[in-house]
């Protein structure tokens, strides 16, 4: 139970590492094709392709953070993470939020 607690608490502290990069991602999409969408009457349906959209941009989030931050990963491989461990967790939690977040707009100014 303690490793596995150890190992959600890296994770989420990797993902605030790249939370910027994909939230910022997330917040362009969201308010350049969500939003008129929703305003013209068109955003039904438009959320799976969305979400094909947002996941599509994450290599070039994973190619910004090698490039800005190549010795991050010392501290996960100490914890005998993995770098496909720790970027399958990000992209399923952002993946997650951004879902949430589209769906919460699309409700609310729907």
């Amino acid at each position: 139970m303690t490793l596995m607690l150890t190992r959600w608490r890296a994770g989420l502290l990797f993902y605030r590492s790249a939370a910027p990069f994909m939230l910022g991602i997330s917040g362009l999409i969201l308010g350049a094709v969500l939003l008129p969408s929703i305003y013209e009457g068109r955003s039904r349906g438009i959320l799976p392709a969305l979400l094909l959209a947002k996941l599509a941009t994450a290599p070039v989030v994973w190619l910004l953070s090698e490039r800005l931050r190549p010795g991050q990963y010392w501290f996960y491989f100490n914890l005998n993470i993995s770098r496909r461990q720790l970027w399958r967790g990000a992209v399923a939690l952002d993946g997650l939020l951004f879902l949430g977040s589209a769906w919460l707009m699309r409700a609310a100014l729907s």
